[in-house]
């Protein structure tokens, strides 16, 4: 694989070697990108096993959003899945890009482990210790329909985060400018 990445027009630099469990790292939003390929697969495999729908999320995610760590992964023959680490800090995930593959993959499952919430493996976020699974849809079609028009929105936080209630159901939808959905 190539010494940079270039994904929804940032450009992520290698950090480390290696060649299945390779990372890469964008300095100006500090995101990290890890990638976990299974049954001898390659990065270019898993980039290239993604469908449209995850694909934007991971785009969106990665140009709108800083200090996340997004793990991507496959098995032949299947669809790429990703777990998105929201926000985990600036140290953090600086120290992440530095560290050992091993070491990175210890620290995110720890996490998993210790957050509440159904531990799903398609398309996952972990944000303030709680996994959600995301719905996007394969076709890339909107979804806004899923929402409920009784939803309360607030303004973004400082984060930027956008909080909604929709009936306990944590689902982004990019087509009304939603960056986040979290369950209050």
């Amino acid at each position: 694989m190539k010494k940079t990445l270039e994904i929804a027009g940032l450009e992520f630099v290698k950090v480390g070697a290696g060649y299945k469990n390779e990372k890469f790292y964008n300095a100006e939003a500090n995101n990290l990108i890890v990638f976990q390929p299974y049954d001898g697969l390659s990065t270019e495999n898993v980039i290239n096993q993604m469908v449209d729908a995850p694909k934007n999320y991971i785009n969106g995610l990665l140009t709108e959003s800083e200090n996340n760590v997004v793990v991507l992964s496959a098995i032949e023959t299947t669809t790429s899945d990703f777990r998105a680490f929201c926000d985990l800090g600036a140290e953090k995930v600086k120290e992440l890009a530095l560290s050992k593959h091993n070491k990175i993959v210890k620290f995110l499952d720890n996490v998993i482990d210790n957050a509440s919430g159904e531990k799903t493996y398609k398309h996952t976020a972990i944000f303030e210790g709680k996994v959600h699974a995301i719905e996007v849809n394969q076709t890339d079609k909107t979804i806004s329909e899923v929402f409920q028009p009784e939803a309360e929105l607030f303004k973004g936080t400082e984060n930027g985060y956008v909080i909604a209630h929709i009936n306990g159901n944590v689902i982004d939808n990019r087509a009304v400018n939603l960056q986040w959905v979290k369950v209050c």
